[in-house]
C-alpha cells in the first residue's frame, strides 16, 4: 500500500513505521507520516509507544483513535508472547 502523506506530499509507504491511515470516519482516507501529524497539531499527545493515539483529521476535524503501523506491529508482538 501506498499513498501521499496529506501534510508533506511525500509517500506513506505499508513498509514505513511511522505511517498513520485515517479511515474509521466519513467518506474520504486520510494518509500521513506520524512525525508530520504531530509537528501539524493533528496528533496533540504521544502516548506509550504501544498505545493508540487520537488524531484529528486535516480534512474534516473529526478525532479518530488509531495506531500508527509501527505500533500496531509491536502491540501485536507483545499480545503474542
Amino acid at each position: 500500500m501506498t499513498a501521499e502523506c496529506y501534510f508533506c506530499n511525500g509517500l506513506v509507504l505499508s513498509s514505513e513505521t511511522d505511517g498513520i491511515l485515517l479511515e474509521e470516519h466519513g467518506d474520504h482516507e486520510v494518509y500521513m507520516h506520524e512525525r508530520c501529524a504531530v509537528g501539524q497539531g493533528a496528533v496533540a499527545e504521544v502516548p506509550e509507544s504501544s498505545e493508540p493515539i487520537e488524531v484529528t483529521c486535516p480534512e474534516c476535524g473529526a478525532v479518530e483513535t488509531t495506531m500508527p503501523w509501527a505500533r500496531a506491529a509491536e502491540r501485536n508482538d507483545t499480545h503474542r508472547e
